[in-house]
């Protein structure tokens, strides 16, 4: 068994989840989200970034630009701002109204207030770890 499906992995959104948003620049750091990543990584967790910074959709569009819409100004951003993960997902993210999953908890929250603690509490107390079917 790989270490990451072992250990459980969290995959979270970047822009409006951990930054504002501010397309196509990076928006601050909302609050708690340093925190909380934190103690997932501490917690043992594999964090994921996925971001639909390089959709189709916004390669389309006219505020496009290739150097804050890939995995390495992504890194960097997230380091500059030591926010820890193990792994960039850029792929083709379907821009969504809403995505509805099994598994799926929902980060609200601006600069000033957020729910990021509550999330962190959450499933560090009672860990979504993978099942076998």
């Amino acid at each position: 068994m790989n270490e990451q499906f072992r250990r459980g992995t969290i995959i979270v959104d970047l822009d409006g989840t951990i930054c504002e948003h501010r397309y196509p620049d990076f928006g601050p750091p909302l609050a708690g989200a340093r925190e909380a990543l934190q103690r997932f990584k501490e917690s043992g967790y594999w964090i994921i970034i996925h971001s639909v910074r390089t959709s189709s959709v916004y390669r389309e569009s006219e505020d496009y630009d290739p150097k804050v819409n890939s995995p390495e100004a992504v890194s960097e951003y997230l380091e500059r701002h030591n926010i820890p993960f193990d792994e960039i997902w850029m792929h083709d993210k379907a821009l969504g109204v809403a995505y509805i999953d099994d598994r799926g908890v929902r980060a609200v929250g601006d600069r000033n207030q957020s729910n990021w603690k509550e999330i962190a509490d959450s499933l560090i107390q009672e860990p979504f770890r993978p099942r076998v079917w």
